[in-house]
């Protein structure tokens, strides 16, 4: 490793900080194949995958844009995350298997909610404890910001990642990405004074992460994304866009970055 051009490649950032979903994590089974085991725990044997999967994305939308930022942002007065959760999980199944019994339904959704901060339905991205890593052996703060509800602490100690130093979610922080004022808060959570041109935010969403962050003045860079696709979309460096951690960390190692 050059250690010596990586701390040249980092040397104006005091923090680093990560999105959590499809950067440093990811999904052990795709989410229709958990509610479908799931529910068949739970004595509900003619579960369809594929019907799961065709009505989950319809209905996450409609419950973002009805109750934004799981229900934190609800003008429906007091839904907190876990009946957002609760109440998606049911209409999900209650739309693809209208037969089911709704009581049952709450039983899945209530399991599911547990099971989701567990490591069963977690698995880490390839080389994520490297990067962390690298950062720390580089002195810099490392956080995580991301669209989440307060559940994300116990997930991240559950699938042991390296320790970081804050944790910021949009539930809690009562704002998502790409909002300023998430960012903002993140700043002011370090230990020490830290300008929004001395951070940096890795994450794989080019509006949420990547924009999100240089709208804040801070350096971006994605991850785990399409480089051919995402290079197409305005406003985005190409520089800073990479395949995955392996191949981040080699050009941190071996070339002059132009943040």
């Amino acid at each position: 490793m050059n250690s010596r051009l990586v701390a040249k490649n980092l040397a104006r950032f005091k923090v680093v900080t990560f999105d959590v979903t499809d950067t440093l994590l990811k999904f052990s089974r795709p989410p229709e194949v958990q509610y479908a085991l799931v529910a068949r725990r739970h004595g509900c044997a003619d579960v369809d995958e594929r019907a799961l999967a065709s009505c989950f994305r319809s209905n996450f939308q409609r419950m973002a844009r009805d109750h934004p930022n799981f229900g934190k942002c609800s003008s429906s007065g007091n839904r907190d995350w876990r009946w957002w959760w609760q109440t998606l999980v049911v209409d999900i199944f209650h739309e693809s298997h209208s037969h089911l019994d709704r009581t049952k339904l709450q039983a899945i959704a209530e399991q599911l909610v547990e099971d989701y901060q567990t490591s069963d339905c977690w698995a880490k991205i390839d080389q994520a404890d490297d990067i962390i890593r690298l950062f720390r052996a580089h002195s810099k703060e490392v956080g995580i910001i991301s669209n989440f509800d307060p559940r994300l602490s116990v997930i991240i100690e559950s699938m042991a990642l390296p320790t970081v130093d804050f944790i910021v979610t949009s539930y809690e922080a009562g704002v998502q990405k790409p909002s300023r004022q998430i960012f903002d808060l993140a700043l002011s959570m370090c230990r020490a004074n830290v300008l929004s041109g001395e951070a940096l935010h890795i994450g794989n969403t080019p509006k949420l992460d990547y924009l999100g962050a240089k709208q804040a003045g801070w350096s971006s860079v994605l991850v785990n994304v399409d480089e051919q696709g995402v290079s197409l979309q305005k406003d985005i460096n190409p520089k800073h866009v990479f395949k995955n951690f392996r191949e981040f960390i080699h050009v941190l190692e071996t070339i002059e970055i132009d943040w």
